[in-house]
């Protein structure tokens, strides 16, 4: 069977919400990382067999995202291009397709991705009023609905969350933040430690930036002004270096529990692809291999309790590999919430004494989460600490709305 490796990647800095990014069209900022990923692979378009980009927030703006970026970053026409969205897993799970496809013998050479600009999701109206000016389906109000003049009107991002789950089996999920708070009723995470969390998240990602450790990864992105000239979008702008363990406990919570605007991640733009090809092929082409890709495993869970999904793909991650977590070098689990990740850990039977290899740059909290872009983000990111760090096992995961999970072991010659 090949072995399924990763010869280069790159990532955009990550935008705010109607932030830095926001005049930025999604397949835009897709096609900078496509060109960047293929140029420090030293190889050129026509060696591509095929792109497969994630992204979440699919609109009328962006049909098939993957088609759109490449063509938008001049590359040959007769390329395919496709999009997938499984949620927050999304990034990761287009290396676990390419490495499929490429296994499978349907392909060499596959550029994998996500992009997200969630500044640019779309408000809507629902398509049943083509048959009623007032629509058929009741949404609660509070979640996403914005109806004006009797219409159903509606946030893509807010209606998303809630339309995770079908509500007829599983009831009304108000929001993500709902299974993050069971999480914490149910392993016992309180608010303090939350808020801690969120702190040290915010520290570790403000000195990488300080430091320049995210600068090899990143890719700068042309930013044209509508009042004329071109500004370069260089760095990631949700990290707070003002923030304090005094004005995190200040905040209130959202639901009334433990999780606050300050310890969950936040919406954001930006873009991240991976080249990924097999051993033999990086051989022949010069190229020494970031990382070998030992495997990569979904699973699924009640979507009312999500969290529960990184533990269990963890396991299935470790259980093919016949490797243990003491064995992970660096792990990066994606911060959604803060009470997400610590009872994660715990499950995994991780503690404390184990932190100083989770998320040593920050992670969802601090650099955002950019849905369909987070997994390849994180997966460039790691790849790029191991490198930094000389270190052989790295393990990425990541816990997605509906009840999803996935989780990545990559491995170094070291």
């Amino acid at each position: 069977m090949r072995e399924i490796v990763i010869i280069s990647g790159a990532r955009t800095p990550v935008g705010k919400y109607i932030g830095g990014l926001r005049e930025v069209e999604a397949y835009d900022l897709a096609a900078i990382v496509l060109n960047e990923a293929l140029t420090r692979a030293g190889l050129s378009p026509e060696a591509v067999d095929e792109v497969v980009m994630g992204q979440a927030y699919q609109s009328g703006e962006y049909v098939n995202i993957a088609r759109m970026a490449l063509l938008a970053a001049g590359w040959p026409d007769h390329i395919p291009g496709v999009t997938i969205d499984r949620r927050c897993c999304t990034g990761l799970d287009v290396v676990r397709i390419a490495g499929g496809l490429i296994q499978g013998s349907q392909a060499e050479i596959i550029v994998a991705g996500g992009v997200e600009s969630m500044s640019n999701a779309e408000f809507y109206l629902p398509g049943s009023v083509k048959w009623g000016i007032g629509g058929t389906r009741e949404m609660p109000k509070g979640h996403g609905d914005l109806s004006i003049w009797g219409l159903p009107f509606y946030d893509r991002i807010q209606r998303a969350r809630v339309m995770s789950q079908p509500i007829k089996r599983f009831g009304v999920l108000p929001s993500m933040m709902s299974w993050a708070e069971t999480a914490a009723l149910e392993e016992g995470i309180s608010r303090e430690v939350c808020d801690k969390w969120a702190l040290e998240s915010h520290r570790k990602a403000c000195a990488a930036m300080e430091e320049g450790r995210f600068d090899e990864e990143i890719v700068a992105v042309p930013v044209h002004r509508k009042r004329g000239g071109t500004v370069l979008f260089e760095r990631d702008e949700t990290p707070r270096p003002d923030t304090s363990l005094e004005k995190l406990s200040r905040l209130k919570p959202i639901l009334g529990g433990v999780c606050t605007a300050g310890n969950s991640s936040s919406e954001n733009d930006g873009a991240a692809a991976v080249v990924v090809t097999y051993a033999e092929k990086a051989r022949a082409l010069g190229v020494e291999p970031l990382a070998t890709l030992r495997t990569c495993c979904v699973a699924g869970a009640d979507p009312r309790r999500s969290y529960l999904t990184v533990p269990l793909a963890v396991n299935k991650a470790l259980d093919q590999t016949g490797l243990t977590l003491d064995q992970m070098d660096l792990i990066e689990i994606q911060e959604a919430f803060a009470s997400q990740v610590l009872a994660d850990l715990k499950m995994m039977g991780l503690g404390p004494r184990d932190y100083k290899r989770v998320n040593v740059n920050g992670s969802g909290i601090s650099l955002g989460h950019p849905i369909a872009c987070t997994g390849t983000r994180v997966l460039v990111t790691l790849l790029h600490e191991m490198r930094r760090r000389d270190v052989r096992y790295g393990l990425a995961t990541i816990c997605g709305g509906g009840g999803l999970g996935i989780a990545a072991i990559l491995e170094r010659n070291v």
